[in-house]
This record gives C-alpha cells, sequence and structure tokens, in this order.
C-alpha cells in the first residue's frame, strides 16, 4: 500500500481537498492519487473505469481549464474532481507525465486519507492525451482569479454533451494492487481526540452497510481539526432518558453546537439508485434530522443546559452565555434540489429563533480542513445562515482560498 510503502506522501496528501496528486517514481514512471469520497471510489470499483475530461475555456476557445475526473455512479450526475490546470505549473507536467502514459498505478485515498484503493490503471487513449494537452494553452497561476476559473471548470462539465462523452479519456481499473476487501483500524490520535471516542474502535472500509456510527466518528474527526478534543463530544447520552441527545455536540464558552448527521450505505445498490430516488432520500433524511435536532435543541433551551451521561457521574453543561446552534450535515446535496432541501430547516428556524445550518459531507470536510479555528469556523456557518435567510435557501458550501489557520 502506498500510505505504508511511502508514508512520506502523507503530509501533502493531507494538504489536499479533493483532487489528483501525481507521485513521480525513480524510475521515471508517474503514479497518481486520487482524493475522492468514499462514493466516488465505489463508483469507480464498481464500473471498473474513471473518464477524464479536458475542457476548454467556453468563453476563451483557444484557452483550457483543466481537466474533470468522473466516477459514474449516475450518467447526468456522476461523482467528479476538478483539477485547474495553468501555464508553466508543475501540476500540468505531473499530470500530463501520469496521463500520457499506457499504465500506471492509481491509488484512491478518502477525505480522511485512508487508502481505499489500490489499482494498475490502463489508458488505451495515452497518446491521444499526450498530443491533446501539448496542442492545449493555459492560463497563468493566479491566486486571486484561481476560484472563478475552477467554477467555470466546474459548469462546463455541468452543460457537457454527448459529444464530450466521446472525447473523454477512459481510465480502466486493472489488476489490484492490494485486495479490495480492506478493513481498516484507525490508530491515529485524531481518531480518538474527542470525548468517549474510546467506546468503540475507528473501523473503516469502503462497503459500508450502516453508514451511521463510522460517519458520526469522521464528523467528529473533521470537527478535531478546528475545536479542541475536550470540546467534542460523540453520541453524547441524555442522563434524564438514557436517549442519545445528539450524534455530535461541541461545547465552546461561546457556544453549545448540536450536530445531526445522516448518510446512506456506501454499497452498489446505494448508488445504482436512480437520480430521482437519491434526491427523494436526501430530502427524507433531511426531514428526520430537523425533528432529532430540534429535540436537542428545545431540551437544551428549557434546562438552560444539558446533562450527560458520564462515569462516575453525569456531566452537566449549563447554556449560560453560549449560543445555541443547530447543524444537519447529509451526504451530499444537488443545486437544483436546495430549496427543498432548505424548507424544513428554515421552517424550524422561524418555530424555534435560532440559527441552525445545513451542509453536506464533502462541504463540511472542505471549511473544516480549511478554517480551522473555532472563530472562523462558526463565521463561515453564520455566513451559511445569512445566506440562506437572505435568498430562502441554503448555498452548497465551497472554499476557493488558501487555508486559513490562525
Amino acid at each position: 500500500m502506498l500510505s505504508t510503502n511511502h508514508p512520506y506522501l502523507l503530509p501533502d496528501l493531507r494538504q489536499l481537498r479533493y483532487g489528483v496528486m501525481p507521485v513521480k517514481w525513480p524510475d521515471g514512471t508517474v503514479a497518481l492519487v486520487l482524493k475522492v469520497t468514499k462514493e466516488a471510489i465505489l463508483a469507480a470499483r464498481l464500473r471498473g473505469e474513471l473518464k477524464v475530461f479536458l475542457f476548454s475555456d467556453p468563453d476563451q476557445s483557444d484557452r483550457h481549464l483543466g481537466i474533470v475526473t468522473a466516477s459514474f455512479d449516475d450518467h447526468e450526475e456522476p461523482l467528479t474532481v476538478v483539477t485547474a490546470l495553468f501555464d508553466g505549473d508543475e501540476l500540468l507536467a505531473d499530470v500530463t507525465a501520469a496521463l500520457s502514459q499506457i499504465e500506471f498505478d492509481a491509488y484512491f485515498f478518502d477525505e480522511h486519507d485512508r487508502e481505499l484503493m489500490g489499482v494498475r490503471v490502463r489508458n488505451a487513449d495515452a497518446s491521444r492525451f499526450q498530443c491533446e494537452v501539448a496542442a492545449a494553452t493555459f492560463a497563468p497561476f493566479d491566486l486571486e482569479t484561481y476560484g472563478a476559473l475552477a467554477e467555470r471548470l466546474a459548469q462546463r462539465f455541468a452543460i457537457r454533451d454527448a459529444a464530450d462523452d466521446l472525447a473523454a479519456f477512459t481510465l480502466t481499473l486493472g489488476e489490484r494492487l492490494y485486495p479490495d476487501d480492506l478493513v481498516l483500524y484507525d490508530t491515529r490520535p485524531e481518531a480518538y481526540a474527542f470525548r468517549d471516542a474510546h467506546q468503540h474502535p475507528a473501523i473503516s472500509r469502503l462497503v459500508r452497510e450502516d453508514p451511521g456510527p463510522p460517519q458520526e466518528r469522521d464528523i467528529a474527526v473533521m470537527l478535531g481539526r478546528v475545536f479542541p478534543a475536550e470540546s467534542i463530544y460523540l453520541n453524547p447520552i441524555r442522563a434524564d432518558t438514557g436517549k442519545e441527545l445528539s450524534d455530535v455536540m461541541v461545547v465552546t464558552d461561546k457556544v453549545m453546537l448540536f450536530i445531526e448527521t445522516k448518510d446512506s450505505p456506501n454499497t452498489a445498490a446505494s448508488l445504482g439508485r436512480t437520480m430521482d430516488r437519491k434526491r427523494l432520500t436526501i430530502q427524507n433524511q433531511i426531514e428526520k434530522a430537523t425533528k432529532q435536532l430540534k429535540r436537542a435543541l428545545v431540551y437544551a433551551q428549557e434546562t438552560d443546559g444539558v446533562v450527560i451521561a458520564s462515569r462516575p457521574e453525569p456531566i452537566g453543561v449549563p447554556l449560560a452565555r453560549r449560543q445555541l446552534l443547530g447543524l444537519i450535515v447529509v451526504r451530499e446535496m444537488f443545486d437544483h434540489d436546495q430549496v427543498a432541501n432548505s424548507e424544513p430547516v428554515l421552517a424550524m428556524i422561524d418555530e424555534l429563533q435560532l440559527p441552525i445550518m445545513l451542509i453536506d459531507y464533502p462541504g463540511l470536510h472542505v471549511v473544516s480542513q480549511n478554517l480551522r479555528t473555532p472563530a472562523r469556523f462558526l463565521n463561515a456557518l453564520h455566513d451559511l445562515f445569512d445566506m440562506a435567510l437572505e435568498h430562502g435557501r441554503f448555498p452548497r458550501s465551497v472554499w476557493n482560498g488558501p487555508p486559513l489557520d490562525g
């Protein structure tokens, strides 16, 4: 496995939000690391291929934007990674070198830098890619315009047609570099650096029949990038009822944040559902999460705090001057569904008069990776809240700037 044989690569991988990272070996070959969602990895495994699209700028046909790497769980809404490319940039040279090979190794990692699949890839269109990218022209890198260029690349993919599909480069997944049926025991400190984390071992696998517990822990780990470990409670239990209060709770001197998460099984059957079925499932999950979150928020309001079951004695956490917040995290969201997705959350905001936010899992990953202080992270959540009140829907969260650690 790449992560065990070459662990020195992992610090660079941790800086990547989602994307591709070429790795050059001493013999001149280039491997490709893909950091994507677990759904994208499983879709690639099931389909046995990836598609790579090289797009020019719709506004400047003589200027190219970069590549989009797609895992087709659904033809109309595949799972994608957008990679903007720039003239003279090392990434352009390395991506060109990787995709100009007829065969190369590819390694798939999730948001927590866990290696879940390694394969030998065959690119029958390697020579065509080499010719097309050599003839392409790219803009010089400019941090101020990077976000706009990446957005244009995503929009260009969104309006792709049959001709674009035919022009795409197919990467066929072949021989496995190690068995697919991996079960990973995460022993890294960050997998346990929060309250009650040691109740269950941090086990991860690509295929998830029961998605809830592993996603809840993963979200707690994401929050550990931002908040001190002692502020994060995983699956806190109410002392008075013995029932779960919320999936995750974060308590600081300034806020009491309750988080409800919803995920679907990561299986062939789940990925194979129609897009209409996936969209309806997400809407139903948001409605259910809203009701669960309301119970936690009302309990904290009525009792001016919470009492959590613990040993040897329960833990009382007064609300005091802390701001009460709610957050719902779902597996994924689609732009054209955001009004319907937002309706139950906006209704609860109106009823409780509290800041409550809605975000998808990839969005939470990107925000928590790049806004690594409580103040910056909470400000981002409040931005989502303000935009939802102004526009009647929650936006999908994106971050195109550099990480802000201080």
